[in-house]
């Protein structure tokens, strides 16, 4: 047996797993994480509950592995787009910018994590696993943005985590608005963002 016939299950079962992400975060917006059944997500994906089950043992299990995957591809973006900035007029302004262009803000993953963190705060198993994220995430992303500071030349007047859990808290609230606002709250974001982040990070003193 060669090593592209030995390859061939594992990429069927990456690709089911796949499969199976996109069903359930189209569903879990449709639908709702507690009314959507594995049934519907099997149904979307066009596969058997036996393929569900040979990958994910519960519901739960599944909608951490799509936080897993599109907070992966968030932060690969972020790290790109946070290089360089050094050589902006306004560094500050250019990594908001940057940042918000690449942190998914669209209705259909609102929805999903609006969903979930209400069944995570009457289900402790599922609060655990958003703590889980949110705290690696945090920690990240505090690496990147100290990495960024210090090409750009820019100190901070708090941590960089406790600046990420502030920015955090302020765009989950404005991404929970947008569901039910009629007008186009990106341009707030952003003036909210770049505020509280100038009003945290500044330039080192140049006085001798």
């Amino acid at each position: 047996m060669t090593d592209v016939d030995l390859q061939r299950p594992k990429r069927r079962r990456e690709a089911t797993v796949e499969r199976l992400l996109d069903a359930a975060l189209e569903t879990f917006a449709e639908q709702g994480f507690a009314a959507a059944s594995v049934e519907d997500i099997c149904s979307r994906a066009g596969l058997t509950r036996g393929a569900f089950y040979s990958s994910f043992k519960t519901k739960d299990e599944l909608f951490e592995a799509l936080m897993t995957r599109e907070v992966e591809r968030d932060l690969a973006r972020v790290a790109e787009l946070l290089t360089g900035l050094a050589d902006e007029p306004d560094p500050l302004a250019a990594a908001v910018d940057r940042v918000l262009g690449a942190f998914r803000c669209d209705r259909t993953w609102a929805l999903v994590v609006t969903e979930y963190t209400l069944h995570a705060a009457r289900n402790p198993e599922a609060a655990e696993v958003l703590r889980r994220h949110d705290d690696q995430l945090g920690s990240r992303l505090a690496e990147l943005v100290d990495r960024m500071a210090a090409e750009a030349g820019l100190t901070f007047t708090l941590p960089a985590a406790d600046l990420i859990g502030a920015a955090t808290a302020l765009l989950s609230g404005l991404t929970v608005m947008s569901l039910t606002a009629q007008g186009d709250l990106e341009p707030l974001r952003r003036t909210a963002l770049l505020s509280l982040v100038r009003g945290a990070v500044s330039r080192p003193s140049t006085t001798p």
